[in-house]
């Protein structure tokens, strides 16, 4: 049985495992950090995309992004039922540019607000359909839990929330419960109201025209999800150049590449994680040319009986792999702490995926192959004759 000398070098010395360990895992939390936020900010700007119940969805070919407010024709949404393969079309309403929300003894901030039919399951998400159900008046609402604190909203007591004296757009609203949706590049806070509550808190969102012939979004289901495309650009044809029809998965991907492309988001986040990457490099090169440097006059012994440099570059690699694990898991510990606490406290959407998990143990050993690259050249080229003068 041969021995696992590479383990056992790692792990004879506890006091300097656990160093190595907690430099590693520093370097693992400072990239899962960095791509979490990257990956949040991204997935925060298309949570309410995710969240709504559709197939396919209209909007107007002057929106490209979601928050802003251009907006169609309610009348292509009746143009839109009646085609053959559509099960269903549904308006959605979304007002910044006129929602000011006032809790009162704090200042009067922006907020999103939306405007759902009443009594259509416009959500994925069962729960959130049925507190919609509950929003039997006008002057009702939802607030988003994730709304930020500078608002004053209650989050803890629906008791106290529901007494909680509010003003929206100048005129009071009793926020009856909370659902969860998240905050965004645009957005610090979200109500939810009923599709009469968009009418009678912002009555000028289309001119001096009814204010829900303005739709800013169009839900639509088809009959049979295997004819999706064809329905989408029968659809396409029937509605005209007025607006655009893409299928709910487009939409979100386009919305995260409007990000991506058009704020240097992207570009800051990468640099992050690159830079967490190079930190752990150095990192782990020197624990391991330390751990080489304390040890040559063994690793030159084993050289004087013959090892040859193919055996101690298995033997560093090794010892890199274990110093990548051992870090490794500790830090996903602490990251996924972390996320929590970040998103409690930002209202980002920040999700700890199996993908980004992989994505981080990837480049966690890659770093640590890197440094045992750069440290095993010491082994090489090492003398055992000058060792032992």
């Amino acid at each position: 049985m041969r021995t696992p000398l590479a383990w056992l070098n790692v792990t004879s010395n506890l006091p300097r495992l656990l160093l190595s360990a907690s430099g590693i895992g520093f370097a693992v939390v400072l990239m899962f950090t960095q791509i979490g936020f990257l990956n949040g900010l991204f997935d925060s700007a298309v949570e309410i995309l995710r969240l709504l119940d559709a197939d396919l969805v209209i909007l107007s070919p002057a929106r490209y992004t979601v928050p802003s407010e251009q907006r169609f024709d309610y009348g292509l949404i009746e143009r839109a039922k009646s085609l053959e393969g559509v099960e269903s079309a549904t308006p959605l309403y979304i007002d910044r540019a006129m929602a000011e929300v006032r809790v009162i003894g704090h200042v009067s901030r922006s907020i999103r607000v939306i405007g759902v039919p009443h009594g259509e399951p416009i959500f994925k998400d069962p729960e959130m359909n049925r507190r919609c159900l509950a929003l039997t008046d006008r002057a009702m609402g939802l607030l988003d839990r994730r709304s930020k604190e500078k608002y004053g909203f209650e989050k803890d007591d629906v008791a106290i929330l529901n007494k909680q004296e509010i003003e929206l757009s100048g005129k009071r609203i009793q926020l009856i419960d909370w659902v969860t949706i998240g905050t965004d590049f645009v957005y610090d806070g979200t109500l939810v109201i009923n599709k009469e509550g968009v009418e009678h808190f912002f009555p000028m969102r289309n001119g001096g025209r009814p204010p829900l012939a303005a739709v800013d979004l169009g839900l639509v289901r088809v009959a049979d999800r295997k004819q999706l495309e064809k329905v989408r650009t029968e659809l396409a044809d029937y509605l005209g150049i007025s607006v655009q029809v893409l299928s709910h998965q487009s939409l979100i991907y386009r919305e995260i590449g409007f990000w991506a492309t058009n704020t240097p988001i992207g570009v800051i986040f990468t640099i992050g994680t690159v830079m967490g990457l190079l930190i752990g490099v150095i990192i782990c090169y020197q624990i391991l040319f330390t751990d080489i440097q304390d040890h040559l006059a063994e690793f030159a012994t084993l050289k004087a009986m013959g090892y040859n440099g193919s055996y101690f570059f298995r033997f560093v690699m090794a010892q890199s792999f274990y110093l990548s694990l051992l870090g490794f898991i500790p830090g996903l510990v602490i990251s996924w702490g972390l996320y929590y606490v970040l998103s409690e406290w930002t209202g980002l959407v920040m999700r700890l995926t199996p993908s980004r998990i992989l994505l981080v143990a990837g480049l966690t050993f890659l770093m640590c192959a890197l440094s045992g690259i750069l440290a095993v050249r010491k082994l090489w080229s090492a003398d055992p004759a000058t060792l032992f003068k």
